[in-house]
């Protein structure tokens, strides 16, 4: 017996032709949810657990939306096939990393002009915070999405934590610009002055 070498779950769908609103809403849904478009209308995921529920519950969306949708389990018996698949989903996963390493570099060169700039003021840090706090919340919908374990993986973890350094040594830099500022209002405050 030949050893089965991956069971996909497949998700073909339409929609009425004039609802573009719905289509991309559908088609956010799913790029949320990782899909990979086999063709045109036609996405598969991994069969995990959760991501039959997920399917189910767009397939009910759609059909109140006037659409019809289908979810078939899947098996690509060649082995070569299955690779093929997964190699597309991580390369789709690491497209999304690069991007999130790119606005890490961003982020380093945002801090770094700051520096250049002596801009060392709180409202640079609680600006760059913001920033930071972005990269922290994206980072892990991208790894839910990354069900192969894309070969980025490792480098967007690293280039976060480098993130959370750099913003760790921008936030002692204006502690520092600003500690006569603050000595002083601590000063007052214990003189009874404010």
């Amino acid at each position: 017996m030949r050893k089965r070498s991956g069971t996909w779950l497949m998700l073909c769908y339409n929609l009425p032709a004039d609802s573009s609103t719905q289509r991309v809403y559908v088609w956010r849904k799913l790029k949320n949810a990782g899909v990979f478009y086999w063709q045109n209308a036609v996405c598969l995921l991994p069969e995990r657990p959760g991501l039959q529920r997920l399917f189910e519950q767009l397939q009910k969306e759609i059909e109140a939306r006037k659409g019809n949708a289908t979810i078939s389990t899947i098996q690509l018996p060649d082995p070569k096939e299955h690779a093929s698949t997964v190699a597309r989903f991580q390369q789709q996963a690491n497209e999304e990393y690069q991007e999130f390493l790119g606005r890490c570099r961003d982020f380093h060169a945002e801090l770094e002009k700051e520096r250049k700039e002596s801009h060392f003021t709180f409202a640079e840090l609680e600006e760059n915070e913001v920033e930071l706090d972005k990269l922290r919340s994206w980072l892990p919908k991208i790894r839910e999405r990354d069900y192969f374990k894309a070969a980025l993986r490792g480098k967007a973890e690293a280039a976060l934590a480098a993130c959370g350094k750099d913003f760790a040594r921008f936030g002692a830099q204006v502690a520092k610009a600003n500690e006569r500022e603050f000595q002083g209002s601590s000063t007052q405050h214990r003189k009874g002055k404010v």
